[in-house]
């Protein structure tokens, strides 16, 4: 038969089709929601890039469990009305030309409910969890590949998972832990940099060049070369036709703020992302990293007042205090220098089955 093999090649192709869209049918079937976090990245080719193929994860199945019901916060109807907005597109996210994407950034010491809200926040935009871990990511591209790439393979699948933005809720946690590029540049590098910025006469109102000049300017202070020299080096190679930041990602372009700016708000768009970044000390992070544009929201998750410890009572015993018992939690709170932390107050009500016992303990610590 003249024809054979064009005749085979249609038969495989048909039923690798069929095939995919079966897999597909099943991933679009399953309702649960999953938490992502990257496997080990390929070992790398000789020249450097890294091998291809889609980037392998580990899923593990999100619980229902963990709601704004259970949290208790000053600033929890003002978050949900900007979920509420986000999610249907009302609002400011409703006006034509507002960027449609969402950066929350939650600081606070420990136990004060940063990762509680995120299993929220998740839970009440029916939304997976995608775990990026700076500490793991050597290269600016590699964070691009995460953070835009959207194709999760997962060990024993034959066809990686594919989500889109709306579809997941991106978590850098404690990002001041880890990695060093997050850090705030020295005030005087951001002098020299604004600086140099006004001489070239700038307009464009877009500082991600001037992210990438403090880097350079921080690095030549450590190597001892001279700043001017280092920030002329676009007059010696000519500017960077990559506007993706304003110079170009390759396979080993160590990872940098200007790369993790461009991931944030580049010129690629991420519609429908939420991005939630947690740490315990906002005062170290450089300040291009968090301002408006790139974070909505600073959500500082704090000690809890007696205001929301009568909440959180409440909806542990399931019961309406007493004026004498809510009285007693405002005693409490009046009469100690001591702060509680919202994990101190829930283990409180999880040890005890009546309130009285609760509030005699209360008090106990607040002593």
């Amino acid at each position: 038969m003249p024809d054979a093999s064009r005749r085979i090649d249609e038969f495989v192709n048909r039923a690798f089709k069929s095939y995919q869209d079966a897999v597909i049918a099943k991933h679009k079937k399953d309702k649960s929601r999953y938490m992502y976090m990257s496997a080990p990245t390929p070992p790398s080719t000789e020249d450097g890039s890294a091998t291809s193929g889609v980037q392998k994860y580990k899923r593990y199945g999100l619980s229902e469990d963990k709601t704004f019901e259970s949290l208790f916060f000053d600033e929890k109807k003002a978050l949900m009305d900007l979920l509420d907005n986000f999610v249907n597109k009302s609002g400011k996210f409703g006006i034509k030309g507002f960027p449609y994407k969402m950066g929350l950034l939650l600081h606070g010491p420990p136990g004060t409910g940063k990762t509680s809200l995120i299993k929220a926040v998740a839970q009440y935009t029916r939304r997976h969890i995608v775990n990026i871990s700076l500490a793991k990511i050597k290269t600016n591209q590699e964070l691009m590949n995460l953070m835009f790439d959207l194709k999760f393979g997962l060990d024993g699948e034959d066809m990686p998972v594919t989500l889109g933005f709306d579809k997941i809720v991106f978590v850098m946690e404690d990002i001041d832990c880890a990695s060093n590029v997050v850090m705030a540049r020295d005030d005087k590098a951001g002098k020299r940099t604004k600086k140099s910025t006004k001489e070239s006469g700038s307009t464009d109102g877009d500082d991600d060049d001037d992210d990438d000049d403090a880097d350079l300017v921080t690095l030549s202070k450590m190597a001892g070369i001279s700043s001017d020299d280092v920030l002329d080096l676009d007059k010696l190679i000519g500017p960077s036709n990559n506007k993706m930041g304003g110079r170009s990602f390759g396979p080993n372009d160590k990872l940098n703020l200007s790369g993790l700016l461009n991931v944030l708000d580049g010129v690629v768009d991420s519609p429908g992302r939420i991005l939630i970044m947690t740490t315990n000390h906002p005062e170290k992070l450089d300040p291009a990293l968090i301002r408006p544009g790139r974070v909505n929201k600073k959500l500082m998750m704090g000690h809890i007042n007696a205001k929301q410890t009568q909440l959180m009572m409440q909806h542990y015993f399931q019961c309406e205090l007493t004026d004498a018992q809510k009285t007693a939690v405002i005693d409490v709170f009046a009469n100690t220098a001591k702060d509680f932390s919202p994990a101190q107050i829930e283990q409180l009500c999880a040890e005890y089955d009546d309130v009285v016992q609760m509030l005699d303990e209360l008090a106990k610590l607040g002593d």
